[in-house]
């Protein structure tokens, strides 16, 4: 019967959508095999037990697997690809055969789901496979985490990208405190172990909230999107992530935006004297033409022309083009905190204006008080004091998190840039934990002045490590200004000696004395491509990685790329 239905085509894929409800973007989707309906094999439980009557498991699930990528690649779904397989037959070369063949033909990015309904017959086997395929491009997910067997020793040894709770964990979790514990403690090591946790079975907006303010963002289940053959619906993502169902963004200005009565520009100026007459808490009406900012008409400028002597008489029945303004100031809504600070430091006429105009992608959707602009940007600076560095006062790990997160719910481009001074230890063990404060000090301050001027993200990670976040712009020049100016400045923080030889004696690690070469910096640079990169926790393991070999690398430079398909392509140093 089983063989009979996969000859005839009547086995087929149906993909669950993994949504991020931070951002409101789709993560990608899990493919499920379905039979007939109605059938006894329309249902993958019937299906897989079938194939163990018949010692057939393995070939069904590669069937499995070739159905998903293939109808996945032929639909409009988008984002990675997740597939269900049991981790035992990664180790066969047969299906690494076959996988490898799918990849090659592939443009989808793949993340092999292992199942924790299978015990693991040999680790070492599968952590090796394992290494294989993600040398290919695969990524890797440990399904049904806390279900099955041996879990926390499969994540170990395999460091998945992403880590899926199982149900249980999720149902009704917002009634019961052991489980949020339990959670919040897989949470917190996924963060350290550079994974995305998944929650999976999401069934009610309770659930979906708790886990929110647990810090899991990346969600499926039916309240979500159920198994189908077409994708979700942008707008009923939209609907049930609405900003009443979010978190506070607290460094972004979503929550800030507020409705206010709009006009086009052809309306008369009657209308608009009304509208400030009935309402005294109006200061300004956005003029908006076919979802685009024209204009701002601001009540004390207009109620002054219109108190004139002539004012109404000339101008009741004309249209609101001849009185409106067209300096208001305009953000788009995904800009962050310091952007619009920036904005209204360069205005100073920006408190008479009483209100920024709010834009998304090009269109209007709101306005934002200046007042409520500017408390939110205290509270903000606030935080940013609270997580700084107490050394350089950058910004710290919490800062740093938020504004790549900040970065990808933009779904445009960015840049990070990670700098690391280069045999600080030995300096620090012969000049002494002062003079290599006041050496961290005085790249900080370097790397301030160099990239803030440009509106970029300088953040302070720790001990000599440094974070910048560009936009899409960035650029590059600024490199060679700052290589420039470091290896002119750092010679002043050496006796005379050191910089004659351009080397120091000092104890390496190995308790023996060594000659190290002075003070040099080396930046691993991530280039993150719009919807290529889901968490702040995958940009940090990139750019660690890039960091280490930026230090292997002469020029003290590595850099790489995240595709649209979710694969780091690395570069050579520059020149």
């Amino acid at each position: 019967m089983l063989e009979n239905a996969i000859n005839a085509g009547l086995l087929f894929s149906v993909y669950q959508p993994i949504v991020d409800t931070y951002r409101g973007a789709i993560i990608g989707n899990e493919s499920l095999i379905r039979g007939p309906e109605g059938s006894a094999l329309a249902l993958p439980a019937e299906i897989f037990s079938e194939a163990d009557k018949l010692g057939a498991r393995r070939d069904l699930e590669c069937y499995c697997v070739r159905s998903a990528v293939n109808s996945y690649q032929k639909s409009e779904f988008a984002g990675l690809l997740f597939i269900n397989i049991n981790p035992n037959f990664l180790c066969s070369e047969n299906v690494f055969l076959e996988l490898t063949a799918l990849q090659k033909n592939s443009s989808t990015a793949i993340v092999l789901e292992l199942s924790e309904q299978h015990p693991v017959e040999n680790i070492l086997q599968l952590k090796k496979a394992t290494n294989r395929l993600r040398n290919l491009g695969f990524r890797f997910a440990i399904d049904d985490l806390g279900a099955g067997h041996s879990s926390m020793m499969l994540w170990a040894e395999i460091r998945p990208e992403f880590i899926k709770i199982d149900r249980y964990f999720i149902s009704e979790i917002h009634k019961n405190p052991y489980k949020r514990e339990f959670v919040q403690h897989i949470v917190t090591l996924a963060k350290n172990l550079h994974a995305t946790v998944i929650a999976e079975g999401i069934e009610t907006i309770q659930e979906l909230r708790q886990l929110q303010k647990i810090g899991i963002f990346a969600m499926q289940g039916f309240l979500i999107g159920r198994p189908a053959l077409e994708p979700l619906n942008s707008e009923l993502l939209e609907a049930l992530l609405a900003e009443e169902n979010h978190l506070d963004r607290y460094n972004s200005l979503h929550a800030l935006v507020e409705d206010t009565t709009v006009v086009t520009s052809s309306r008369r100026i009657s209308d608009i004297l009304d509208y400030f007459q009935q309402n005294n808490r109006l200061v300004a009406i956005p003029v908006v033409d076919n979802e685009q900012i024209t204009g701002i008409i601001r009540r004390g400028q207009f109620m002054e022309l219109m108190s004139s002597n002539f004012g109404r008489a000339l101008y009741a029945n004309k249209p609101v083009s001849l009185v409106m303004q067209t300096n208001g100031l305009i953000i788009d809504i995904n800009a962050p905190l310091e952007q619009a600070s920036a904005l209204l430091t360069e205005h100073e006429d920006t408190l008479d204006q009483h209100v920024l105009l709010i834009q998304k992608n090009g269109k209007y959707c709101g306005v934002i008080a200046v007042p409520s602009l500017l408390r939110r940007i205290t509270e903000f600076r606030i935080q940013n004091a609270r997580y700084a560095n107490p050394l350089t006062l950058l910004p710290g790990n919490v800062p740093i998190n938020q504004q790549i997160d900040l970065h990808i719910t933009n779904q445009q481009a960015f840049f990070v840039l990670y700098f690391d001074l280069n045999n600080f230890k030995p300096y620090n063990d012969i000049y002494g934990y002062h003079q290599g404060d006041t050496v961290i000090q005085w790249f900080a301050q370097m790397l301030h002045e160099t990239f803030t001027e440009q509106n970029y993200f300088v953040g302070h990670v720790g001990g000599d490590d440094f974070i910048v976040i560009c936009d899409k712009n960035f650029n590059k020049q600024l490199l060679d200004v700052l290589k420039a100016k470091f290896l002119e400045e750092i010679q002043g923080f050496y006796r005379q000696e050191h910089p004659e030889t351009n080397t120091i004696l000092a104890r390496a690690r190995n308790g023996r004395f060594q000659n190290f070469p002075i003070l040099d910096y080396s930046v691993g640079i991530v280039e993150v491509g719009p919807n290529s990169i889901f968490s702040h926790q995958e940009v940090s393991s990139l750019a660690a990685d890039l960091k280490r070999k930026a230090k292997a690398n002469p020029k003290g430079i590595a850099q790489c790329k995240t595709t649209s398909a979710y694969t780091p392509t690395v570069r050579k140093a520059m020149n």
